[in-house]
């Protein structure tokens, strides 16, 4: 027997599941939120300075899409996660294990551009699943979030994930997330 340190990265399987959490990509998230401050506060300045009021008054819409997409580059809390209370989702909170029916990848292309999504079937309706409530502050509830609701008539009601805009690969996230299921 050897006395090495447990690699916490390691991917051989294990007994027991392992807790995650991600966060998201550093790809087009400071891009968009820096070149719309800029262009933003450039044309406030333009605006004020020549005394051209439209211009500073469209000066709140690349501002709006910087806040909106300010998300994008917030490192300080994960996205998405897993442990053995639920399912983490940022700004909704832990969804309990009992109450998802499936967990599922789904792709999409735009072009070139794939999509690719953790669709949850719930047996019953998001707020009844979700325990532990996220706490967040008031003003993220308009800016951008990386989940959606959808409610089905007919159906059961799901959650969609978004996996392309998250750091990791996406049938690792499902794996790692299947693991703490109950059979």
């Amino acid at each position: 027997m050897t006395d090495q340190p447990v690699d916490p990265f390691d991917d051989r399987e294990t007994s027991a599941p392992k807790a995650f959490a991600v966060g998201y990509k550093r790809t087009n998230g400071p891009v968009i939120v820096y070149g719309g401050l800029l262009f933003g506060l450039v044309l406030l300045v333009l605006g004020i300075a020549g005394d051209f009021h439209l211009a500073a008054a469209l000066a709140l819409v690349p501002l709006l899409v910087a806040f909106w997409h300010y998300p994008l580059i917030d490192t300080r809390d994960p996205q998405l996660g897993a442990n053995a209370d639920g399912l983490f989702i940022e700004r909704l909170g832990f969804v309990r294990w009992a109450t998802i029916r499936q967990m599922q990848i789904t792709r999409t292309y735009i072009r070139s551009i794939e999509l690719v999504t953790l669709e949850l079937s719930l047996t019953c309706p998001v707020d009844e699943a979700v325990d532990k409530k996220h706490q967040f502050p008031f003003w993220k509830v308009f800016m951008a979030r990386n989940w959606q609701s959808v409610s089905e008539k007919s159906g059961p009601e799901k959650l969609t994930v978004r996996l392309d805009t998250l750091n990791g690969n996406p049938e690792h996230i499902l794996k790692r997330a299947q693991a703490f299921r109950p059979i």
